[in-house]
Formats: C-alpha cells, structure tokens, sequence
C-alpha cells in the first residue's frame, strides 16, 4: 500500500467498540477511509479451505448485510474471508481487513488487488503490526481478537473442529460481542465448528434477519417516511451538520455504544444521517 496514504491511530481515536476490549493494541495502522472502523459491523469469518456452500453463504450474507449499510469485517484470507469481502464489494458497501502483518506486507500477495479494491471502495485497511512487519503464525490469533472487537457479532461460516475461526468466536465471547453460526450438512467436517458453536448457544444463521434479531438491528427493507417522532430521536439530535464522530454521539445521549451504533444504521438507511469522515452528518432536511 501507497506509504503516504497510511496513518495511525493511538487508543484514544479507536472506534468506539475497540475501546470496549479489555486488551486492545497499543496503537493501529490504517489505510482508507475510517468511517467503516466507526459505523456498526458485522465479522464473517470460516474456513479458508472452505466448500462452495460455505463461499456462497459468505458471499451472500455479505452481499445483503453491506446493503443495508453496515460494515463486514473479516481477515483477508482465502476461502471465507475473501468471500465475505468480496460480497460487501459486490452491494457497493462498506469492507474493512484486519491484517496480521504491515500494510507494506499484503498476505496472501494474491489478494493485493483485493486490498486496493477495498481502500478504493471506501473501506479500510487495519492492522496493529508497523508497515514492514511479516505476518507470523502468532500473529493471526492476536489478529482474531480485533476482527471481533470492531464488531457488534460474528458469523462463522464453515468451521473445523480446530478452526481458527473458533478463537475468532471465543474471543468475541470474552468481548460480549454477540456469536453466529451458520449451520451446514451433518457429514461436513467443515460444519462440526459452527454445530458446536450452536450447541453452546450460538445464534443459528440462515437468513440476514437472522442476523439483524442477534444483534439488534432493524434493517427495513425500504426506507421509512419520516415521522414527527424522529424530531425528538436522542441520537438523531446528537448528530450535527458537522462530522460528529459515533464516541461524540454516545456521551451525548448516555445510550450503550450498540444501542447508538444500531440507531444510526436506521437513521442512515431512513435518510437522517450519512456515514463518513469518522463519523456521522445531518442531511439536510
């Protein structure tokens, strides 16, 4: 990645739920645009040896979740990962990789044009390890611990018994982040992951409101007319004409950062608001 476009971000300026982790990096490199680390996000993460169902589940899930207007975040590997990115990148939405390298260090080197693709789309690049930094074997579970600390939940998609997409889900467990599953054939050993993920109380994943009931969100199909209750919305007056970022909008209405998180999704698909810059803006009425 173009060194000049690179930037880094101490801990005060973390996205409001990296803030919430109880062990989040000393400091993150970036490239692209930071409002997809801000808005509310969905991990998709599974196998990287995955079938053509798990890539397909990914894809589509992806697809539907970054059309509503919310971020998928996954890791950039094969299978799955690129599935889910390429899934948001296919509904003009938002995708941000997490790296377990520098961003001089795209790993694996094949999926360098679909880093670039991503920062072009208004996405980003994030990682915790300096620009030149070689991505090593422990790197990719300390990695997991941010895939799932940007986001509001994760679905697994496709998961061996030891898959690392299952430190992924532990890890959003120890976060209080919300942990999907999406259920597969009974004879897939790609499925007994994700079935075990169920067993223990996983939300089953079939369906984007499937995902929408596990998190919280609402996601209407079409957006809302505007209604006189909106006017007194505390998360609504708590946006100006002016980039107000998502930790702004929090201290200002008292409200949980997923409650906040899930309120300008709604706003922003009904037409209030619109994402970018790091935060949110008032349309103008």
């Amino acid at each position: 990645m173009n060194a000049a476009n690179q930037g880094t971000l101490l801990p005060r300026d973390f996205p409001a739920l990296l803030k919430e982790i109880p062990d989040p990096p000393e400091r993150l490199w970036h490239v692209g645009d930071l409002a997809a680390t801000h808005g509310p996000a969905v991990a998709i993460v599974g196998s990287r040896r995955c079938s053509r169902y798990g890539r397909d589940m990914a894809f589509g899930l992806a697809e539907q979740v970054a059309g509503r207007g919310v971020t998928v975040v996954s890791g950039l590997a094969f299978g799955v990962d690129v599935a889910a990115h390429r899934g948001a990148l296919s509904a003009g939405g938002r995708t941000v990789a997490v790296m377990a390298g520098g961003l001089d260090r795209i790993y694996p080197a094949a999926h360098a044009p679909l880093a670039r693709q991503i920062v072009d789309s208004r996405g980003a690049l994030v990682t915790e390890y300096p620009p030149a930094a070689t991505p090593r074997k422990h790197h990719f579970p300390a990695r997991n611990r941010l895939v799932s600390g940007l986001c509001l939940g994760v679905v697994v998609v496709e998961a061996a018994p030891k898959s690392g997409s299952l430190i992924t889900a532990r890890m959003a467990l120890e976060q209080n982040r919300e942990v999907m599953a999406v259920p597969g054939m009974a004879t897939s050993a790609l499925s007994k992951g994700c079935h075990r993920l169920i067993r223990d109380g996983a939300a089953l994943i079939e369906t984007i409101e499937d995902i929408a009931e596990a998190i919280g969100l609402a996601w209407p199909e079409e957006a809302p007319h505007a209604e006189p209750a909106e006017l007194d919305d505390p998360v609504l007056a708590a946006v100006g004409a002016q980039t107000t970022s998502a930790d702004a909008i929090v201290s200002a209405t008292g409200l949980a950062v997923d409650e906040v998180l899930g309120r300008l999704v709604e706003l922003e698909v009904a037409g209030f608001v619109t994402a970018g810059g790091g935060g949110y803006s008032r349309r103008p009425s």
